[in-house]
């Protein structure tokens, strides 16, 4: 879900900050009683630049099995 919008340069994020308010934003997206959100996604066009996105080596940042050791898929 992520992917989609970066690939029409829009920017996404996964969020679940409003839960601090959660009866308020339930309010706002019209969820009837008994129904609730966990999580929202929003899209939307950066206000700057949308930059290349920096990957890092695979092999940093995944293990096998425990941290430290490498992973061998």
């Amino acid at each position: 879900m992520l992917l989609a919008p970066r690939a029409l340069g829009l920017g996404a994020t996964l969020t679940t900050l409003y839960l601090q308010f959660e009866k308020e934003a339930e309010a706002a997206l019209g969820l009837p009683p008994g129904f609730h959100s966990y999580a929202l996604l929003p899209i939307g066009y950066p206000m700057g630049r949308l930059g290349p996105v920096r990957r890092v080596p695979l092999a940093d940042v995944v293990y096998e099995d425990r941290w430290g050791r490498p992973f061998q898929g």
